[in-house]
């Protein structure tokens, strides 16, 4: 029951940035929340990092809902299994600049949070799923 939760909350929060991220490419006032706050619209060349951010982001959301069973085998279970751990990694990282490194209060507030509510279920998923 614990791991459905899980992976629920997984894939709602990874979808909703690239939601984010996909609403920044078209322009959305919302860059203070991201890649260091230091734009409220992301310059055109930030855009392309958002949306290499929002195809990540979307192909780690479908690999939740592959970990689910929510959707057939899109992909390869090692391809699955390497992502998941890279975004973890990736996630941890994230963790650590929304925190300590970030001049973006924004950021720092709204992201911090929801970055350690995904790292300590990416880490869930990982240990205890099937992936490890």
């Amino acid at each position: 029951m614990f791991f459905n939760i899980t992976i629920i909350v997984s894939v709602i929060m990874v979808f909703s940035m690239a939601l984010l991220q996909f609403s920044l490419i078209l322009g959305a006032p919302f860059g203070e929340f991201v890649l260091g706050g230091q734009h409220k619209v992301l310059p055109a060349k930030m855009r392309f990092v958002s949306g290499g951010c929002c195809f990540v982001f979307l192909l780690v959301g479908l690999s939740y809902l592959q970990v689910a069973g929510a959707v057939s085998s899109l992909f390869d279970p090692v391809f699955v299994k390497l992502l998941l751990i890279a975004f973890t990694v990736f996630i941890s990282f994230a963790v650590i600049s929304n925190a300590f490194i970030t001049k973006s209060k924004k950021e720092k507030y709204v992201m911090t949070p929801c970055s350690i509510i995904q790292l300590i279920c990416s880490l869930f998923v990982l240990i205890y799923g099937y992936v490890l």
